[in-house]
């Protein structure tokens, strides 16, 4: 940042550009932004779930999580260390897919209702215009130096 000053402004003036044009888009736009788009090809339901489980697997908050949460409850005395984390692990799973589901349900019902109003969509179009024009003034006036 501090060797290459010019170089570091013009990419950060460039990326404050691009949110002022997401900005005017969003504010200009006449479709609800939670509007399904029907031009996107479907995604197979086992691919989405390979994607889930690569990237919880390799979620390094998700292992430091286990790992300081788990020693915890295990206990030597209560056989074997293995079956105590399997159990803890298969609970912390059962207890996200029942919260998780719950949201995704929530959220469902919730959006489609806001995506067929055309006054919230105008509304979420100009609060989604207007934080992509404040980070981009943050991004223009701030340089972070």
């Amino acid at each position: 940042m501090t060797a290459v000053p010019a170089a570091y402004d013009l990419v950060r003036f460039a990326g404050a550009a691009y949110l002022a044009f997401l900005a005017w888009k969003a504010f200009t736009s006449g479709s609800s932004p939670l509007a399904p788009n029907e031009t996107l090809p479907t995604t197979p339901l086992l691919r989405i779930f390979r994607q889930g489980l690569v990237t919880n697997l390799l979620n390094p908050k998700m292992a430091l999580f286990v790992l300081a949460l788990f020693p915890q409850f295990v206990d030597p005395t209560k056989g074997s260390l293995v079956v105590q984390m399997l159990t803890f692990a298969t609970i912390l799973n059962a207890i996200g897919l029942v919260v998780n589901g719950a949201v995704i349900l929530l959220v469902s019902k919730v959006g489609s209702k806001l995506a067929s109003n055309v006054g919230i969509a105008r509304r979420l179009n100009q609060l989604l215009g207007a934080v992509f024009m404040g980070l981009a003034v943050r991004l223009a006036l701030f340089s972070g130096k």
